[in-house]
């Protein structure tokens, strides 16, 4: 008997293909695999947007309350 974890399967099918594939799988297989892409998909998006983004120094709690204040105060004038 072999592990089912070190097997593994390549297969040459086109994006349409997969997705019909994906589309006929139970209801909670769909939100599985959502769940993961979506994941997966953020992951990459934050790689390549924080390699973008400045670096920028540490900033205390209290600097941050200060801000949030001063923003307040902005408002309501």
């Amino acid at each position: 008997m072999t592990d089912a974890a070190s097997q593994n399967l390549t297969l040459d099918i086109s994006l349409e293909q997969l997705i019909k594939a994906l589309l006929e799988l139970p209801f909670a297989d769909k939100l599985r695999v959502a769940d993961q892409l979506r994941a997966a998909a953020a992951t990459e998006r934050w790689r390549l947007l924080s390699g973008r983004l400045p670096d920028a120094p540490e900033i205390s709690m209290d600097e941050i309350v200060a801000e949030v204040k001063s923003g307040r105060k902005a408002q309501k004038r």
